[in-house]
């Protein structure tokens, strides 16, 4: 059923917010909170605290090319050198991490992100995995998840990685336009990302999510409806249909896209409709944001009980797992604590020569970040807050506690944007596609932000 959003809806709520990843975002972090020198100790704590399954995050930064969409940390090289080179600094972050004991706890969800991760060879593929094998023990229903690039990855990848257990397998398609494709210097035909899905499912991943992109230059309704078309017919598990970012202050490449090709804010928001139409015309569960799954899929499963989670990873049903992550600028949570690794490669692989860890800062949550955290990820996660549970959860009375954003909040519950009721906050289906825009609401460190005449502007991207 399609929602429908007028231009002066748009025009009021289109503005730039985070899309929490984490609470509070890594830019709000304060570093006064944390001593990245003492990350081993939180390691330790981490693992005498508790027997609870972990989460482990894996970035690999390599690319051949860049395409002009990209907002990801990435290294272009076509050097053999210079991927070693990071692994073996890669292997000594893993041996460091685990001289702590942090490698007693299983892991249940396991992420290798990047770049492009079969940039790596098959047989280095196998190297990482064994970095992993040597100090933790995957649980028998562990998500194993790796982002692969079609233009790249051969059957002796997807034979590796069959046999390493990997059991999903997501892949960036953006737009099957051959126009939109040359624009953003990523030309990948329709028939590589078949076969690439066909070939993943063969070696036994149960698994497919296909990024898609709006807002590029060329894009159109009629051409857009295609690539939707075209997503359908390969029937995914999951889809994520990301707004692009335009940030060229900060990924200068982008400066080359034409961006006077590109669909207007009213047009977007169209192309976006459109999709989240199809999507659930052809039975797909929205999750919210910009996030489908097909019935039966563990995402769309935990939506219904209520029980999604979010993490640096995206959506997960791996509710309250702490998160270990490895490679530069990779983000983990442990102990309490955010932390990250240095932004840039040749930084972070001399710290590791150094005997370091690589990590140069990151943030202790206060027990308000936690309670705010938890809001705005029930908000962003299932669409509804039990204040009574909320409340019990954390000591507070929720609606005396935030008496000021409930007051905020009356704009958008007059807009149709979300229900404030007695015994719950809720996202209405209009709500859902401008969920940041309620969330927002709830975080402090983006009001002291706007407060001191620092808007989103330039720092997050669009909510639409």
């Amino acid at each position: 059923m399609r929602v429908p959003v007028s231009t002066e809806l748009l025009e009021r709520y289109r503005t730039s917010a985070p899309r929490y990843t984490s609470y509070p975002t890594a830019v709000d972090w304060q570093k006064e909170t944390f001593d990245p020198a003492r990350y081993p100790d939180h390691l330790r704590a981490s693992a005498e605290a508790s027997d609870a399954p972990l989460s482990l995050y894996v970035h690999l930064p390599f690319c051949a090319e860049m395409c002009l969409f990209c907002g990801c940390n990435v290294v272009i090289t076509r050097k053999e050198e210079r991927v070693a080179r990071y692994l073996d600094h890669l292997r000594l972050e893993f041996e460091r991490v685990l001289a702590t004991g942090i490698g007693r706890r299983p892991v249940h969800q396991l992420h290798w992100g990047g770049g492009t991760p079969t940039h790596l060879s098959p047989e280095q593929l196998r190297e990482v995995f064994g970095m992993i094998r040597s100090g933790f023990e995957l649980t028998a229903d562990a998500e194993v998840a790796i982002e692969v690039d079609p233009r790249v990855t051969t059957a002796e990848h997807l034979e590796a990685l069959g046999e390493l257990g990997f059991n999903r397998v997501s892949m960036g398609v953006q737009d099957f336009e051959p126009k939109v494709q040359e624009a953003v210097k990523r030309v990948q035909p329709l028939e590589l990302t078949q076969e690439l899905v066909e070939g993943a499912r063969a070696s036994g991943m149960g698994s497919v999510n296909l990024d898609l992109m709006y807002g590029l230059p060329h894009q159109s309704r009629k051409q857009y409806a295609a690539t939707i078309e075209q997503t359908l017919a390969l029937r995914p598990e999951r889809v994520a249909l990301f707004h692009y970012a335009h940030v060229p202050w900060m990924k200068k490449h982008q400066t080359a896209l034409d961006m006077d090709a590109a669909p207007s804010s009213e047009e977007k928001l169209e192309l976006f409709a459109d999709a989240v139409e199809a999507f659930q015309d052809a039975g797909y569960v929205y999750l919210g944001l910009d996030h489908f799954a097909l019935p039966g899929d563990e995402l769309a499963d935990a939506l219904a009980a209520g029980t999604l989670h979010r993490n640096f990873m995206g959506y997960t049903t791996r509710a309250g797992s702490e998160m270990l992550s490895f490679g530069v600028s990779a983000i983990g949570e442990v102990d309490g604590c955010f932390v990250q690794n240095l932004h840039q490669e040749p930084e972070y692989v001399q710290a590791l020569a150094d005997g370091g860890l690589g990590t140069f800062r990151g943030h202790r949550m206060s027990d308000e970040d936690r309670l705010r955290r938890d809001v705005i990820l029930g908000l962003m996660c299932n669409g509804r807050l039990d204040k009574a549970a909320l409340g019990q959860q954390h000591g507070i009375d929720f609606d005396a506690h935030f008496a000021a954003e409930r007051q905020q909040l009356r704009p958008l519950a007059e807009d149709g944007l979300v229900e404030d009721g007695a015994d719950a906050l809720r996202l209405t289906p209009l709500g859902q596609m401008f969920m940041r825009n309620v969330a927002v609401v709830f975080d402090t460190y983006y009001a002291a932000r706007q407060s001191a005449g620092r808007s989103g502007e330039g720092t997050f991207s669009k909510t639409l």
